[in-house]
């Protein structure tokens, strides 16, 4: 019986600690917040990768980013083929890599004045953007299967601060990826925590 009001007080305690704690990371009364974008120098790392990028101001806004790095391709393939005698077959291939990469985009901030209003931060372009995100994946052999590899996305997301040094962005949307054989449509996506310089 101890052991289950052990485990319900500390529980309880844990959702305590995280209700309080997130109102108290989103107070923005003591600190006058920015009401525009900042440029902002990165170190970004995401599942299936990490880079350098660098958002720079155009706008109160509107930023656009550049950022070079490595990206990690995880890559599978299967081919079924069926003989004369209607025997099936299928022969499944996969390989994961690690490759250049050079990304380019913009953001269009929409919520910061919202997001003032609310009480919350926009410190370090904490807020929701849409944007375009182009991504080139460059080849270290000349004889690979896909050769380069071109993603095109429009995207939403949000930047949100985990510390004053570190921000979580998530980024969704419709992809185009292009390749020297083909072109893939679907839903893309980005998660990860950006380092600021």
């Amino acid at each position: 019986m101890k052991s289950k009001n052990a485990i319900k007080t500390l529980l309880i305690l844990i959702i305590c600690t995280a209700i309080f704690g997130s109102a108290k990371a989103q107070d923005s009364t003591k600190v006058e917040q920015p009401t525009e974008v900042k440029s902002l120098n990165k170190i970004r790392l995401t599942l299936l990768g990490v880079s350098y990028e660098r958002e720079q101001k155009v706008g109160k806004t509107t930023s656009v980013y550049f950022g070079a790095g490595a990206e990690g391709a995880f890559i599978y393939q299967t081919e079924i083929t069926i003989d004369n005698n209607y025997n099936i077959s299928t022969h499944t291939k996969t390989d994961f890599k690690v490759y250049p990469a050079l990304n380019a985009g913009f953001r269009h901030y929409y919520n910061f004045n919202r997001r003032i209003k609310k009480g919350k931060k926009t410190l370090n372009n904490n807020a929701g953007y849409v944007g375009l995100d182009v991504l080139a994946i460059v080849p270290t052999q000349s004889n690979t299967v896909y050769g380069y590899q071109v993603n095109i996305m429009p995207q939403w997301g949000f930047q949100t601060a985990v510390g004053r040094k570190i921000n979580f962005e998530l980024a969704l949307g419709p992809i185009a990826a292009i390749n020297k054989t083909d072109t893939y449509y679907g839903i893309g996506g980005r998660i990860g925590f950006s380092f600021l310089l």
